[in-house]
């Protein structure tokens, strides 16, 4: 049988910062930058509080910055609170079934801070990190979500574990022990999606990250196997127990964060809603004044997806985030889906509440080939009390998708409308400067 837990740890250990491809360090750069976006967005979120009272602040040497300018804290709690920030409002970057950039970004930043590192290194880092999830992630043809699994908080805590033990320069052997560590200390469930615990779920995958990666350069052993074993990490969270566990390690082979990229987020909430939203707005402007003539709205989309929408009557910004319903009536009634219609005012006005009665979800069993966790395409049909109806076209990507991109002045405008809810407009331009330094400068802030 192929030793994957050893052939992940070769490649972490060998990978250099000439192997990764221009293009893929393009894209960490915007996942780098958008993640810094959304944290300042969600930095005074209370869960955050909850999160920061659990940390002790220090300013000794080998700190890491915490919150931007809330003090400063080992690299596996700065990165812990920082996760936890920039996954309060479910406005991350998404991909490999779950949220690379908002576990990777504050493992390799804090870390790269805390050993003086410089960007090279950290870029280098979130790649290894990105494709060991890839490799992990793409071995089993069963959605993750549908078992209940949160894979962000799963494969992205030995993720974190890979990007740490490479910025750690730990040898192979450590890095194959922390790969084992981490596999122990992943956790985390979508029954909690629409609660505090999903961004504490992401801020514990990023600690843990560096945790494994600290016990085993102290010299903490993990089994060989912890991967691929028959009772291992991958067999154990397998939904039917079809994951593959005998192909050889394909990381770097090709190029996973090429093929698959990262999508950026244009709407504050769970992206399994996002193409439907896409969809409700090409609808919206035929709608304008009309509301009171609908007789009911049909939407479809994948019964995964569907399964992560799981708030039909949401009452809070947490629970709207999840619910199909709300993406469908926000969008219909004030004509896009922002942070600022994430407010308990908002989403429990009369007239909102009444159109998420008339949304009907018709769960579509086809799976997307290149994504499975969607639907072929997602589509909205309004149906009116004089019998007419309207159809938008089938959305087969989000905007913001790898495939459907935004330019850098869409993602610029998007950081700039996050971080100056809790920055000043120069310091939020100090910010991205910042997250766009030379690659041979520091990791360090303003």
């Amino acid at each position: 049988m192929p030793h994957l837990t050893q052939e992940l740890a070769q490649f972490i250990h060998q990978l250099q910062p000439g192997d990764v491809p221009a293009s893929a360090v393009t894209t960490v750069r915007r996942g780098i930058s958008d993640c810094m976006g959304v944290l300042f967005a969600g930095r005074n979120q209370p869960v955050v509080e909850h999160a920061l009272s659990m940390v002790t602040l220090s300013n000794s040497p080998g700190t890491a910055r915490v919150l931007g300018d809330r003090g400063h804290a080992s690299a596996a709690d700065a990165a812990f609170v920082n996760a936890v920030a920039a996954h309060a409002l479910d406005y991350d970057d998404t991909g490999l079934d779950g949220h690379p950039s908002v576990v990777l970004t504050p493992v390799v930043l804090a870390q790269a801070q805390s050993l003086g590192q410089n960007w090279q290194s950290a870029i280098t880092a979130y790649v290894a990190g990105y494709e060991t999830w890839a490799d992990l992630i793409g071995r089993d043809p069963d959605k993750h979500h549908g078992k209940g699994w949160h894979p962000t908080a799963v494969f992205g805590a030995v993720a974190c574990a890979a990007a740490s033990a490479h910025l750690r320069q730990l040898t192979q052997e450590q890095i194959g022990h922390a790969l084992g560590i981490a596999a122990s200390l992943a956790g985390g469930l979508v029954a909690n999606f629409g609660s505090m615990t999903k961004p504490l779920q992401v801020g514990w995958a990023a600690r843990n990250g560096i945790i494994a990666s600290q016990l085993a350069q102290q010299g903490v052993s993990a089994s060989q196997d912890a991967l691929e074993s028959p009772r291992g990490f991958l067999a154990a969270l397998s939904p039917q127990g079809q994951v593959d566990l005998e192909r050889p390690c394909g990381a770097g082979h090709p190029w996973q964060i090429q093929l698959q990229g990262l999508n950026i987020k244009r709407y504050p909430v769970c992206y399994a809603a996002h193409r439907l939203i896409d969809a409700t707005l090409s609808l919206q402007a035929h709608m304008q004044h009309r509301h009171k003539s609908i007789e009911h709205i049909d939407v479809h989309i994948g019964h995964l997806q569907a399964g992560m929408l799981r708030s039909s009557s949401p009452q809070n910004g947490l629970d709207a985030k999840f619910s199909a319903e709300f993406a469908v009536a926000c969008a219909l009634t004030q004509g896009h889906v922002n942070l600022d219609d994430l407010n308990d005012a908002n989403i429990t006005q009369a007239h909102i509440q009444s159109l998420m009665q008339l949304v009907r979800i018709h769960p579509v069993t086809t799976q997307d080939p290149g994504d499975p966790l969607f639907s072929p395409h997602d589509q909205v049909v309004i149906h009116l009390r004089d019998g007419s109806s309207m159809s938008s076209e089938p959305v087969s990507k989000a905007l913001g998708h790898a495939q459907r991109p935004i330019g850098e002045a869409e993602l610029h405008e998007k950081f700039q409308d996050c971080s100056q809810r809790t920055l000043t407009p120069s310091q939020a331009n100090q910010w991205w400067s910042s997250c766009n330094a030379p690659e041979k400068e520091p990791v360090r802030w303003p």
